[in-house]
């Protein structure tokens, strides 16, 4: 019996207000699908069960249904209160939503359904996504300027869960990170083998974007001094640069050593270190 875990999230800014719905679809620890929409006016409840159909949705896409058995993961305690029967739906706004999910939910061979914190690390991931995604609605539109939106690869796994944990550089580190490619990208990696240097950029979600001066670690005279002059994490976007060594590749999960990344960092881009050029 085949098994997809979903985590999702939905988001408005005012309730109603400019709405947003994230999910990430899951086989073991492959992510098969990252992605979020945008609805327009909503209400927050209704953005949560606009990401929950779109995920069962695009699951369906994803295996054979009835083989299937599906987790869902929320931090929506209304949603998966009402998806498990606790709680029964009185809004007449949410009751055709709620109709929508049994009814993409009664394809699958099992659907369960859990409440989870915001804290979740995939949880917040899809709250990431969302609120990203409001944010680039926010802006006001310039017509010199080309809206830029970054959307992640993949996600990273490592050992470093707090700030305090990570070293200041992966040059300091030789603990192992792993590094899991989403579905969508896998062509991306061809390659790609063991034994290569590669740089990788990550978003560093979890860093300060307000502070424009710092002082640097283990260079310079110890004055202030801009964070476009250091490597520091904290700057107005948060793009980490890191050469590292992949030390294996196994499908979609890239080995490495190396990477000072935390724990469920999301990855931007992965580019070749060229020793003619790089060094």
């Amino acid at each position: 019996m085949d098994q997809l875990t979903i985590y999702t999230d939905g988001a408005s800014r005012g309730n109603p207000g400019q709405a947003a719905a994230a999910w990430l679809i899951l086989r073991g620890d492959y992510v098969l699908e990252s992605d979020v929409l945008t609805l327009g006016r909503a209400t927050n409840n209704a953005a949560e069960y606009a990401a929950l159909n779109a995920a069962l949705g695009r699951a369906a896409r994803l295996c054979t249904p009835k083989e299937t058995k599906v987790a869902v993961f929320s931090d929506s305690n209304l949603m998966i209160s009402q998806m498990t029967g606790r709680y029964a739906v009185r809004s007449p706004d949410l009751l055709p939503l709620y109709e929508k999910a049994r009814s993409l939910a009664s394809v699958f061979a099992g659907v369960t359904y859990t409440h989870v914190p915001r804290e979740n690390p995939y949880v917040g991931s899809c709250d990431w996504l969302c609120n990203n995604a409001l944010d680039l609605l926010a802006r006001p539109s310039r017509p010199v300027q080309k809206r830029i939106e970054c959307v992640p690869i993949g996600i990273v796994h490592s050992p470093f869960e707090t700030k305090e944990d990570a070293p200041r550089q992966g040059i300091f580190t030789d603990k192992p990170s792993r590094i899991t490619i989403y579905e969508k990208y896998r062509d991306g990696l061809s390659g790609l083998c063991a034994g290569d240097k590669v740089f990788v950029l990550c978003w560093f979600d979890r860093a300060e974007r307000d502070i424009l001066k710092v002082k640097p670690h283990g260079h310079g005279d110890g004055k202030m001094r801009g964070v476009f002059s250091t490597r520091a994490p904290v700057r107005p976007n948060p793009i980490s640069l890191t050469l590292v060594t992949i030390t294996s590749v196994n499908d979609l999960v890239l080995t490495v050593k190396g990477l000072e990344a935390l724990d469920n960092t999301p990855v931007l881009d992965i580019k070749p270190y060229y020793g003619d050029i790089d060094s």
